[in-house]
């Protein structure tokens, strides 16, 4: 009886330990990927290399359907190209960014029909990033931006140290459960 209260007791260390060992890598992973939402700045017009923007582009005179997410440089002949609509149906849209980029993209009307966009842009580099615009009458005005923000990164290294720092008192509190003497 001893013998099984000890193997189950070393089980659910086992199990307590390796949940919190995974918790202490994936949630400082998930913050990092999540963090353009919550970092978002006003975006800086000389600095826009990583800004993204959204169209859908036509051939010759067709009806524009293929959603492109592309990088945006602010330049006022940006807005002359033909075959390019930057206005997008209200609602949710998904699509590829550069390279093996994927974006999710929000599209939401405003009065006087301009339009408010969010892209974020998932697998590029850094990771992630969130850039969000005005479309009115097929113009772009870029509002904020935010990267992915890699001071999170750290809690990846410090995180799974705590754990050693917990494993004796989890190990003394699974033993306390079991009813196990310290040996």
């Amino acid at each position: 009886m001893k013998l099984i209260k000890r193997l189950s007791a070393g089980l659910l260390n086992l199990v307590a330990l390796s949940v919190l060992f995974g918790g202490s890598c994936v949630g400082p992973a998930v913050m990092y990927m999540q963090s353009p939402w919550w970092f978002l700045e006003r975006v800086d017009l000389g600095d826009t290399e990583s800004f993204f923007c959204v169209a859908f582009r036509s051939k010759d005179g067709e009806v524009p359907q293929q959603v492109k997410v592309m990088r945006y440089k602010f330049d006022s002949e940006k807005n002359k190209y033909s075959g390019i609509q930057f206005h997008l149906p209200n609602g949710h849209l998904h699509g590829f960014g550069p390279g093996k980029a994927s974006a999710s993209i929000n599209a939401t009307a405003e009065e006087q029909g301009g339009q408010l966009i969010q892209v974020f842009v998932v697998g590029h580099t850094p990771w992630t990033s969130l850039s969000e615009y005005r479309v009115v009458d097929n113009k772009i005005y870029p509002l904020r931006h935010a990267d992915s923000v890699k001071w999170l990164l750290i809690g990846v290294v410090i995180c799974p140290f705590l754990i050693i720092l917990l494993a004796r008192p989890i190990r003394r509190g699974i033993n306390r459960i079991m009813r196990i003497d310290p040996e």
